[in-house]
C-alpha cells in the first residue's frame, strides 16, 4: 500500500481523500481526509462500493476508533449547482483536508482521482487509490456512510414520497419516476436535473 512507501521515506502523517456522491439527482457531495498512524491500520478496509451496507459500519466505527485524525465535509446540492460538481469536489476536498489536519499537520496527501491545485502539501492523485492506500479507502468508506446516512435520516425524513431511503438520491428508475409525479424539492441539483426543470 502506498503509505507503507511513504512512511518509509519520512512521510509521517499521511492523509487519504475521497469523496461520496457525485452523480446523485439530489442531496450532497460528501468529501472525507483520513489519517493513520503507521503502527494503527484496521484489517479489511476496500473501496466503499466493494463492502455491504453491514460491512461498511463495521468498517466505520473501527476507523473512527482508530484513525489518528480524519476531517469530513458536505456540500449542499445549492453549492454543487453554484460551482459545478468540479468545483464542489475540489472545495469539499480542501475542506476535508484542513478539517483533519486542525489535529496534526499532514506532511503527504493522497487523492483519488482529483487533485487539489496549489495545495502547499505534498500530494499525488491516484486512479482507483482506494484499492491502493489505506487511508483512501478508509476515507471512501467514511464518506459513503455520513451520505448514506444523511439520505436516510434526514433528507427521507423531510421529503418521502422520494424514495431516498432507497436510493441514496442517484438516478434510479423509482427516483425519476418520482420527480416526474411529484416535481422537483429543494434538495435536488437543478444543474442535474435539466430535462425535469
Amino acid at each position: 500500500m502506498l503509505e507503507k512507501n511513504l512512511w518509509k521515506k519520512g512521510f509521517k502523517y499521511v492523509g487519504g481523500v475521497d469523496e461520496a456522491g457525485r452523480g446523485p439527482l439530489a442531496g450532497p457531495l460528501v468529501s472525507c481526509c483520513v489519517i493513520f498512524p503507521p503502527w494503527s491500520i484496521p484489517s479489511g478496509l476496500n473501496d466503499s462500493k466493494l463492502l455491504n451496507p453491514a460491512q461498511r459500519k463495521q468498517s466505520f466505527q473501527l476507523i473512527c476508533q482508530t484513525a489518528f485524525s480524519l476531517g469530513v465535509s458536505i456540500v449542499g446540492e445549492k453549492m454543487i449547482d453554484c460551482l459545478g460538481i468540479q468545483g464542489a469536489n475540489l472545495y469539499s476536498f480542501y475542506e476535508a483536508v484542513m478539517r483533519a489536519s486542525l489535529r496534526s499537520s499532514l506532511d503527504f496527501v493522497i487523492f483519488d482521482w482529483l487533485k487539489i491545485p496549489g495545495l502547499d502539501i505534498p500530494s499525488i492523485s491516484i486512479s482507483k487509490a482506494e484499492l491502493k492506500s489505506y487511508s483512501v479507502a478508509a476515507a471512501s468508506i467514511v464518506a459513503k456512510v455520513v451520505r448514506d446516512f444523511l439520505m436516510e435520516n434526514y433528507y427521507h425524513e423531510l421529503y418521502p414520497e422520494y424514495g431516498f431511503i432507497q436510493h441514496k438520491g442517484y438516478g434510479t428508475k423509482l427516483h425519476r419516476e418520482r420527480i416526474k409525479q411529484f416535481g422537483l424539492a429543494n434538495c435536488h441539483r437543478r444543474s442535474f436535473c435539466g430535462k425535469y426543470l
